[in-house]
């Protein structure tokens, strides 16, 4: 059993080990969530107590999607303990162990992600030190995350903990050993440019930063092959026995009656009414803002509590005045405010503004517009909050008082469900007097 524990963890399942460290499934009781719990024991030194828990605590420096959340380090009697978000306990060590590996279209964004992680942490002066497959969570219902903090270091340095990564990545997308062959090599779908990200990784001439926006570069513009099936022996049994039943289907349309009433089940002109389809209406909402968007002097994306960065390179189309250009945010696999208390985009403004205009911007999102004479240097807490709303209809529209010029923050506090994550697009914004 490990050391006792805060009373308010309630220990489920043991889980096994990971190196020197114990880690369970457990109960947060107080907030009645799952956790998970990683102990080092009494067989441990007091000076390895000591780095697990600063091991984790730097875990805990810094919020991102792809990074485990740390909620909790400590030292207790004989031992040290660590207590963090539970991602589904499936780690890329037991997929690869079960000759799995990470399919393309999960691989590339999640990729990007990880190494915007490892950036952020390193930013907060973080050095992991044990990176591998065993390192990063990656179930169906969360996105790959980096984790088990504390972990004895084989690494002590960035330049390490990014090489270990690149490496990690590529055999998690090719399932072989490092340097078998490249990922291009053996995966449909993964572009040269992976191939060589990754390589310049591992060399060093690519840091966790560089190595993320070279992968994302690539799921801008994915490169598919299509090979053609080769004939087996081994389609002819379903061939045969679908020839069989067609056969049979014939012989007995011949002998039963047909029409009104008729038991076949499969009549040979479907009635048109039960299969026509409704087109869906073309959308209706108008994009187009009147006014003169020369008020606005430069816009950027602006996530003090992520990685820093939301589609920068597409920030320029939300005050170009075409409305036919749109950016959006990053595509989030939770909702927002179970990562951080928001993401948004700053407009540095010459004037004196007298309404706010946002047009094609996603239903149901969220949002708080602020101010500020000059940029706080203490994150989203030094803005004055002016309006607030939730968008519907496709736009959103402020009154506003008068400010003379500074910055004004559009900050999305909760993004829409989308298919495939949560996330909201914005074509057009306006400053009018």
């Amino acid at each position: 059993m490990p050391p006792p524990l805060p009373d308010r963890f309630s220990l489920e399942v043991r889980l096994g080990r990971d190196h020197d460290v114990e880690e369970w499934l457990a109960t947060d009781t107080a907030l009645d969530r799952p956790v998970l719990i990683r102990v080092c024991g009494p067989e441990t030194s007091r000076d390895r107590r000591q780095a697990f828990v600063d091991d984790t605590r730097s875990g805990a420096a810094v919020t991102h999607v792809h990074l485990v959340s740390v909620y909790a380090a400590g030292l207790i009697e004989e031992g040290a303990y660590s207590v963090t978000e539970w991602a589904g306990g499936v780690s890329m060590a037991d997929r690869l162990s079960a000759g799995e590996t990470i399919p393309v279209d999960e691989f590339l964004p999640n990729a990007a992600g990880l190494a915007e992680g490892l950036a952020a942490f390193q930013r907060a002066g973080g050095i992991h030190g044990a990176i591998d497959a065993g390192a990063i969570y990656f179930s169906g219902s969360h996105p790959a995350k980096l984790g088990s903090f504390g972990r004895p270091h084989t690494g002590a340095s960035v330049a390490e903990d990014t090489r270990a990564l690149a490496e990690t990545l590529e055999t998690c997308i090719t399932g072989r050993p490092l340097g078998t062959a490249s990922p291009s090599q053996v995966v449909d779908g993964i572009p040269t440019a992976v191939d060589e990200a990754l390589h310049a990784a591992r060399q060093g001439t690519l840091d966790a930063a560089g190595l993320a926006q070279a992968l994302h570069t690539t799921t801008q513009t994915p490169t598919t092959s299509r090979r053609e099936p080769k004939w087996s022996w081994r389609w002819l049994a379903p061939a045969a026995l679908l020839s069989f039943l067609a056969v049979g289907i014939v012989a007995i349309g011949l002998v039963l009656p047909s029409g009104p009433g008729s038991p076949i089940l499969f009549p040979a002109t479907p009635d048109a009414t039960t299969t026509s389809l409704a087109s869906e209406p073309p959308s209706t909402v108008d994009t187009t803002i009147e006014g003169d968007p020369a008020l606005v002097v430069r816009a950027f994306s602006y996530d003090p509590e992520g990685d820093g960065t939301e589609h920068d390179e597409s920030i320029p189309r939300i005050i170009d005045g075409d409305p036919a250009t749109s950016w959006r945010t990053e595509r989030y696999f939770d909702p927002l405010p179970r990562l951080k208390r928001g993401v948004g985009v700053v407009f540095e403004v010459n004037g004196r503004p007298g309404q706010f205009v946002a047009a094609g911007l996603s239903n149901a999102t969220a949002y708080t517009l602020m101010w500020a004479a000059d940029l706080p240097t203490n994150g989203i807490d030094g803005w004055e909050r002016l309006a607030s709303g939730t968008v519907s209809g496709e736009q959103a529209i402020a009154q506003i008082p008068e400010r003379d010029s500074g910055f004004w923050l559009l900050w999305f506090t909760d993004l829409p469900t989308q298919e495939d994550g949560f996330y909201a697009s914005l074509a057009e914004v306006r400053f009018l007097p």
